[in-house]
């Protein structure tokens, strides 16, 4: 099998001060070469077809475009986009940091239509196109507008969007927790907003549930796509965003929140994870 170095595309993509959410038009989309190729994701990306023509591949399936679909993809997925124009429809792709940063109790890996990576199509009728474009075109004039408080208007609205999708995908409301495994990885997931301060390895999670490491790694890749480890974390930089972005607390406030007893130590571990300091984070984040 032939190897080949993936380009990573963030949200800077679709221009320089895009950091978190991008909408447009399916023809916007076609003009984006690199996308044709494969590459990762570093944002999730729902695409409402009207009419267009054209594949997307993910991890080497192909699949053709057809009218009135829509189709998410997950972060970090490996896929190519190839849509011929002319094309109606909209795109939508924001970054897990943008929905999540209000949401904590309505995560994203809840919403099935993510829970696999890639739908592979939801189809919708007249009726559906309907409501979905009318939240849509309230996205739309609401993320090409210089209002006020808009960042929390645009995370209602994409809220709002996303369960509209869910329910075409699954219109029948079920138990979400199905199974022993299913049920262990919900309530670890719930134990780690309760104690992620204090609890920071996965052998604390698993005395709690009483069962073994090496389990629950095992549940937490088979449902959450990561070992427990980097659910952990991915928890902890999650929090650490949220306290630089809304408040003024200092460095040294913000890692004694997050219970780290050193600060060194905290800085150290979110450089490792996003690949800049708290306070470059911080300095990006002025102004939204």
């Amino acid at each position: 099998m032939q190897t080949v170095d993936l380009q990573v595309c963030n949200m800077g993509l679709f221009g320089n001060d895009i950091i978190d959410l991008w909408i447009g038009s399916l023809d916007d989309l076609s003009k984006i070469s690199c996308l044709q190729k494969p590459h990762q994701n570093s944002f999730y990306t729902v695409l409402m077809v009207e009419n267009a023509t054209g594949k997307i591949v993910i991890d080497n399936i192909s699949k053709q475009i057809n009218p009135f679909e829509i189709i998410t993809i997950s972060s970090d997925i490996i896929n190519q986009i190839h849509i011929i124009p002319p094309s109606t429809g909209k795109i939508v792709c924001f970054s897990e940091d943008f929905f999540s940063v209000r949401y904590n109790d309505n995560m994203l890996n809840q919403f099935s239509i993510f829970e696999n990576g890639f739908q592979t199509a939801i189809r919708f009728s007249e009726a559906d196109k309907n409501a979905i474009n009318t939240i849509l075109n309230l996205m739309c004039n609401e993320f090409y507008s210089d209002k006020r408080d808009s960042k929390k208007v645009l995370r209602s609205y994409l809220n709002i969007l996303l369960v509209e999708i869910e329910r075409l995908h699954k219109p029948i409301k079920s138990n979400k927790i199905r199974g022993y495994s299913k049920e262990k990885a919900y309530k670890f997931q719930k134990l780690i907003e309760k104690h992620y301060k204090t609890d920071k390895l996965p052998s604390d999670y698993a005395q709690r549930l009483n069962v073994s490491t090496n389990y629950l790694n095992k549940i937490s890749k088979e449902h959450f796509g990561l070992s427990s480890g980097a659910v952990i974390r991915k928890k902890l930089v999650l929090e650490a965003k949220r306290i630089l972005h809304y408040t003024h607390s200092s460095i040294g406030e913000v890692a004694f929140q997050l219970g780290f007893d050193y600060v060194s130590y905290f800085v150290s571990f979110f450089k490792k994870q996003t690949g800049e300091t708290p306070e470059q984070y911080r300095k990006q984040q002025q102004g939204y």
